[in-house]
């Protein structure tokens, strides 16, 4: 009896990570509408770590009662800058997201619930960047970013089911709010699809390189399901801005 005890205490303190994990770093963003100003929802961030890496993070977003319409889980561990990760968006059934084994991703998505899911397996070139892997590029590339270079990518899109060539672009460092930022522009290097694709613009807290600002279209559609194009504005904790 003491022996199948004693392993039962063994056994629970081998899985004990997985009950009751706490996340190292919790923030949120406010995304307001970029034309008018008009809040839109919040996106809510848990940022779980393994060994000091960041191994992956739960968002949920929320409209302006608090009500969760949508929830994201991207894994970082493997591979920070190509991410397996899935949105998903309980108003419509939107879903989107990737699966990512070695060089190869499968992307796939669907527009509403009823819709099948459509999908591709692709091999993208390298250096290879998606979804919440920009900020990991950003973070990685940082010296080369600080001293104004220009850097390209392909950036996956799971939602067209391809990767296109990208860039980021150093525009200033400048003050945001009381923090000393670095500015900075993404945008698709393509001189057709610059016409018709606007770029992103990001703020980049110079102490803690974590974003402060993303202005653009956002993962995140309407209630109607149309695009949103949004400032998004973080908030953290006054002890994660003071590492």
């Amino acid at each position: 009896m003491l022996r199948n005890t004693l392993f039962l205490f063994t056994v629970l303190a081998s899985l004990s990570p997985l009950f009751g994990e706490k996340p190292k770093y919790v923030y949120f963003g406010k995304a307001t509408d970029l034309k008018t100003g008009k809040f839109v929802y919040s996106d809510h961030h848990k940022e779980f770590f393994r060994n000091g890496k960041h191994d992956y993070s739960d968002i949920e977003y929320k409209d302006n009662t608090g009500k969760v319409f949508g929830k994201k889980r991207i894994e970082f561990y493997n591979n920070p800058l190509v991410p397996t990760f899935e949105t998903e968006d309980f108003r419509d059934g939107y879903t989107e997201g990737a699966v990512v084994k070695g060089r190869s991703v499968r992307l796939y998505f669907k527009r509403k619930k009823e819709d099948p899911i459509e999908e591709k397996t692709i091999e993208p070139n390298l250096p290879a960047v998606m979804d919440g892997g920009f900020d990991h590029f950003v973070k990685e590339n940082w010296d080369e970013l600080y001293v104004e270079k220009r850097m390209g990518f392909r950036f996956l899109a799971p939602v067209q089911l391809d990767d296109y060539k990208f860039a980021v672009d150093f525009i200033k460092k400048d003050k945001w709010k009381d923090r000393d930022a670095l500015y900075l522009k993404l945008e698709v290097d393509n001189f057709v699809l610059k016409r018709v694709v606007n770029p992103f613009f990001l703020v980049y807290d110079i102490k803690t390189r974590r974003i402060l600002q993303f202005e653009g279209l956002s993962n995140i559609n309407d209630e109607n399901g149309k695009s949103l194009r949004v400032k998004i504005t973080y908030d953290y904790p006054k002890s994660v801005l003071e590492e």
